[in-house]
């Protein structure tokens, strides 16, 4: 982490400033992730894991300082107690106490970054909130994986001090753009081309600008509508990903409403994990490392599946021969050269436009595989889990998906009564339903 004014402070990356100011005007911006385990753990065990990661990602204890070149400022008090709560229920509450406190806003700009909590009946329920100020959801993977194997390593008696020794001893990863650019082979950013404006006409699930309650909704593919998922998908030589984008075009396209004069072509903002490009696919510490990518299909609403299903690949393929996220890194990295008043006043402007328009790019963000194979806090094993992207603003609406163990979860995070619990019940089934009716 670079050093920025003293000891205490430390630099804030292009992409921290941009998910700053995504949280200014679209976004709660803290992602979940939720792990339903076999039993209780530890807490002893596992505040000591918190504890070794917070000297391992010096991040999560710090704050944002909101100035014109802004700064993280490492936090001099305790703020252990803040981090994890623990919170006794049964099993008939536990499904309703996690619903309304993955929906509750952190903290997420003066921190502490992170925010743990257990969720005890006869057995555990943690999760885990992060700020997307400091990781994107590859990280918070990273960190649960990490936290996991800290956890188990002390249930096995090891010395604390020996993992601490070997912890604070690893190589120090990086959290800024630099080293991506130049694992991608781009010598100048300068001179690299900035992505051209799409040319579909903006559509949008119907909503107001009474944005007053936060809300997250889920539903659960189950592994064997899974495995359709990846028949269908295999079938037309696509990825899974290519089948939730064509899902989601046609959910949406049920309901939306649209910019006039409406085009052929129909556009949907989708998620890039830029580590892709690094030699072992990490940083190597917590970071946003993430970009946007606009693929743009031209749909009947009343084709079949597998006609979507081949557009949304030829799509996705037409921008993975170009880089994929590089162009929206670089973007990035241009507009950390201005004072934050004048990257805030910019984005405000365009987002004044959404809200009279009350149309913005829907989103489709894929958290991605949390773990192929069970994860576990020493004996005991995550048996369910799944993660939550930011909480939007309408008229900004975004889907995010994630996999466990092949049980895919959908979820939105959206705010009452601007857009409707329905239409979002509504989206999510109809995505489902594409997987189960079209097997």
């Amino acid at each position: 982490m670079t050093e920025h004014t003293n000891v205490h402070s430390y630099s804030v990356t292009p992409q921290d400033r941009m998910n700053y100011l995504l949280g200014v005007f679209s976004a709660v911006q803290q992602i979940g992730i939720v792990m339903k385990l076999s039993d209780q753990l530890d807490t002893d065990l596992f505040m000591q894991a918190v504890r070794l990661t917070i000297k391992k990602y010096p991040i999560l204890s710090c704050r944002f300082v909101e100035d014109e070149v802004p700064y993280w400022e490492k936090f001099t008090g305790e703020i252990e107690d803040s981090i994890l709560k623990i919170k006794t229920c049964t099993r008939e509450e536990e499904a309703l106490w996690l619903e309304a406190h993955l929906a509750e806003p952190m903290d997420w700009i003066t921190g502490p970054m992170v925010q743990a909590t257990l969720f005890r009946s006869e057995r555990d329920v943690l999760c885990i909130k992060i700020s997307h100020l400091c990781s994107d959801a590859a990280g918070l993977k990273e960190y649960t994986h990490l936290i996991a194997s800290l956890y188990t390593r002390l249930h096995q008696k090891e010395p604390y001090d020996w993992i601490e020794n070997e912890l604070l001893g690893e190589e120090a990863g990086f959290r800024d753009q630099g080293p991506l650019f130049e694992a991608a082979g781009i010598a100048d950013i300068s001179t690299f081309p900035l992505q051209e404006p799409v040319t579909a006409s903006l559509w949008s699930i119907p909503s107001t600008l009474d944005n007053l309650t936060p809300a997250i909704t889920t539903r659960t593919l189950g592994r064997e509508q899974m495995m359709r998922l990846i028949s269908i998908t295999k079938a037309n030589g696509a990825t899974v990903n290519d089948g939730l984008l064509a899902a989601y075009f046609r959910s949406i396209a049920k309901q939306a409403i649209y910019m006039e004069p409406r085009t052929i072509g129909k556009a949907i903002g989708i998620t890039v994990n830029l580590r892709r490009y690094l030699p072992n696919r990490t940083t190597g510490t917590l970071c946003n490392l993430s970009a946007i990518e606009v693929p743009v299909i031209e749909m009947d609403e009343k084709e079949p599946l597998d006609m979507t299903l081949h557009k949304a690949k030829r799509a996705m393929d037409m921008i993975k021969e170009n880089k994929p996220g590089i162009s929206s890194a670089v973007g990035l990295e241009k507009m950390a050269s201005m004072p934050l008043s004048s990257a805030k006043a910019m984005l405000g402007t365009q987002v004044e436009m959404a809200k009279q328009t009350q149309m913005a790019l829907p989103l489709l963000t894929n958290l991605g595989v949390i773990s192929e194979s069970s994860i576990h806090f020493g004996d005991f094993e995550v048996e369910e889990s799944y993660m939550t992207a930011p909480i939007m603003y309408s008229p900004f609406f975004s889907v995010g998906a994630s996999t466990y163990q092949n049980t895919l979860t959908l979820s939105v995070g959206y705010h009452t009564p601007a857009v409707s619990e329905n239409a979002v019940s509504r989206l999510l089934d109809d995505m489902i339903s594409e997987f189960t009716t079209n097997a």
